[in-house]
């Protein structure tokens, strides 16, 4: 799949607040697996066939960021989030 592929797919959702913030790649050019979120504390993840993944996480303490590399976050299955391709 290409990166336009998933960007349809993803905004057929009909999401709001839904953000793709990085794609990952494979060797051949494709795209491996793509990455978003949804406000401040809610990520998502898609990966290559576009089955979702979701975690939400805890940003009220003090002193706690947001993840720089959200491909290292541990994701949950969420079938909600799964894209349909044309």
């Amino acid at each position: 799949m290409k990166a336009r592929d998933f960007e349809k797919a993803i905004e057929a959702l009909g999401v709001n607040g839904l953000e793709i913030t990085k794609f990952s790649y494979d060797i051949n050019g494709g795209v491996a697996a793509v990455y978003g979120r949804m406000g401040e504390s809610t990520f998502l993840m898609w990966d290559r066939n576009g089955r979702g993944f979701g975690i939400s996480l805890n940003f009220d303490l003090e002193g706690v960021e947001p993840p720089r590399y959200p491909e290292y976050l541990n994701y949950d299955r969420d079938a909600d989030f799964d894209l349909k391709f044309d």
